[in-house]
């Protein structure tokens, strides 16, 4: 029997049980959803919502018609952004990489405060530290169809006086790299794009994850068509791809070829690493809510992430349930705000009898509450089925504390042979681990796991560029 014979049982029985999975988080959130209707229904703000509900869908349908309407230089989905009608659809080879221009601008208008805005600021942060690198980077913003420096944006992360924003002169060899949420402005960047080929340069995109198109029940109803409308975007607008992690950028590229997706000529796809420089300040107060979570003697663990289905909350929270029916006397800590599709794991969390007692969830802790509970927590616990990168990982490691996550690839390649790792949405699995990890018959080595300073990550991301280091070619 064949190798990928073998594999095939493996994958089947591995998509059925995230189905099981799937179901069965959907018919707690609608169990939860319809006890609130019924108590929505008899309630005044019921009925104001019910009119409210179909003038709030019209606004917004009138919004992103006049948007559409007057947009400057609209992108087609299958042709590429040109300086004018009688240009190529695909220019000739491109001159040597000689300026890095990142744009910032999403993150500068919609600073959500996410793990990607996140990596906007730490990134432009670590090319503006002032470091050699391959060729200069520097920060933009688009505003009009113009490019204009981010000086403003880049002194509220590195401190010191902001010149005023100016205009920038697009020059032969720019790449451009879109690192913010482009796909919300995507179109308004069309001008650049012409621009910088005009002048011999290449289109970067960076990307975050594939979910959206590899699990989009996962996502926000309104994120999957955005998303896809995106991709497709920028497969014909980039010259290139960067992905956060190399499990990413090997997504991408099966997926393209596997969809037989339109793409320009030669795309490449490379990656790089996510950093982290998490520390607890000298002066930091943690609230008393916090400290007396972590007092006592019981073995603490922390869950790091948006609350949503994605991210495996109900799968810990079984787990510690059994651990507690065992007899063990375990804390676990959720620290991560509000998603999307959380309100029926919300509401075991806050209704739970062991809330406030051994369970614990906080929706606003700041960098130095987070570190604070880092340095007391026994492991982390990451049971995500689907992520782009997996910070808190190397957040964790960075701490010295040991990792216990799910057992698929981008963890694999994140946390290496110093995490433990459980079968996926396997509650069970993880509460074996647990209490192995807790017995000594496995242990995790934060030494073993990623560990990387955001320095190092924008360093890697110019290299990448300037050195054309590429890891995939599509024809």
């Amino acid at each position: 029997m064949s190798e990928r014979q073998n594999r095939d049982p493996e994958q089947a029985r591995e998509r059925i049980r995230l189905l099981e999975f799937q179901l069965d988080h959907l018919r707690a959130e609608l169990l939860h959803l319809t006890h609130e209707r019924h108590r929505l229904i008899y309630s005044v703000s019921g009925h104001i919502y019910r009119f409210l509900r179909p003038i709030e869908a019209f606004l917004a349908d009138a919004a992103n018609a006049l948007v559409a309407r007057f947009r400057p230089t609209p992108s087609d989905a299958t042709t590429p952004s040109t300086s004018g009608a009688g240009a190529p659809a695909f220019r000739g080879a491109p001159l040597p990489a000689r300026r890095l221009l990142v744009d910032v601008t999403g993150t500068i208008k919609r600073d959500a405060g996410t793990g990607i805005q996140r990596v906007v600021k730490e990134v432009t942060r670590g090319l503006s530290s002032g470091e050699s690198f391959d060729m200069p980077a520097l920060a933009v913003r688009c505003e009009c169809g113009r490019l204009l420096t981010a000086n403003g944006f880049v002194a509220e992360l590195v401190g010191g006086d902001a010149a005023p924003d100016s205009e920038i002169a697009i020059a032969g060899g720019d790449r451009f790299l879109m690192l913010s949420d482009s796909w919300n402005a995507f179109d308004e960047l069309a001008p650049i794009f012409a621009k910088i080929r005009d002048e011999g340069g290449e289109v970067v995109t960076c990307v975050f994850d594939l979910i959206p198109e590899l699990y989009p029940h996962a996502c926000h109803e309104v994120t999957v068509p955005r998303y896809r409308a995106w991709l497709r975007k920028a497969l014909i607008e980039s010259d290139s791809f960067l992905a956060i992690s190399q499990t990413v950028a090997n997504e991408l590229a099966d997926y393209v070829a596997a969809q037989g997706l339109p793409h320009r000529p030669g795309l490449k796809i490379g990656w790089f690493h996510c950093g982290c420089d998490l520390a607890l300040r000298a002066d930091a107060a943690p609230r008393d809510k916090v400290k007396a979570a972590v007092a006592g003697d019981a073995p603490l663990f922390l869950a790091v992430g948006t609350i949503e289905p994605r991210k495996g909350q109900r799968v810990a929270l079984r787990a510690f349930e059994e651990l507690w029916a065992r007899g063990r006397d375990v804390r676990i800590v959720f620290v991560g705000r509000r998603g999307w599709f959380e309100e029926a794991v919300a509401s075991e969390i806050l209704e739970h009898e062991e809330f406030g007692r051994r369970l614990f969830w906080f929706d606003d802790s700041d960098d130095d509450e987070l570190s604070f509970l880092y340095d007391r927590a026994a492991a982390l616990i990451f049971p995500s089925y689907a992520e782009g990168f997996g910070l808190p990982i190397v957040e964790a490691a960075r701490r010295g504390r040991p990792v216990i996550c799910s057992d698929i690839p981008v963890f694999r390649e994140v946390g290496g042979a110093g995490a433990l790792y459980f079968r996926v949405n396997d509650a069970r699995a993880l509460a074996e681990t647990i209490a192995d990890f807790l017995d000594g018959r496995r242990v995790a080595d934060p030494d073993l796991v990623l560990r990387v300073a955001w320095r190092d990550a924008a360093r890697r991301i110019v290299e990448v560029v300037a050195r054309e280091d590429w890891s995939r070619r599509l024809r």
